[in-house]
C-alpha cells in the first residue's frame, strides 16, 4: 500500500517529473502512474484482508456464545473411551 500511495502522490508532489504534453494537459506518464498506484494499493489491501481481516472475522464468527448472559462458555465435552 505504501508503494501505491507513493506512486499516486508523485504527480502531485513533483509535477515537473510528469510532463503534460497532450492538448488537454494530460500525460501518459501521469496516467500510467495513477493506474499503477491504484493497482499496487489494491494488491496491498487484498493482502491485508487475506492475512489479517479474514482470519479475524472467521475467529470472531467461530466463537460460541454462553447460554445465559454472564455465564461462561465452556468447551464441548468429549467422550472418554474406556480401556
Amino acid at each position: 500500500m505504501a508503494m501505491g500511495s507513493a506512486m499516486g502522490l508523485i504527480p502531485i508532489l513533483f509535477p515537473s517529473w510528469v510532463l503534460h504534453g497532450g492538448a488537454d494537459a494530460s500525460s501518459a506518464r501521469a496516467l500510467w502512474l495513477e493506474i499503477m498506484a491504484a493497482t499496487q494499493f489494491g494488491l496491498g489491501l487484498g493482502y491485508l484482508a487475506k492475512a489479517r481481516v479474514f482470519p479475524f472475522v472467521a475467529r470472531l464468527l467461530a466463537t460460541e456464545t454462553a447460554a445465559e448472559p454472564g455465564a461462561l462458555a465452556l468447551p464441548r465435552q468429549r467422550g472418554i473411551s474406556g480401556r
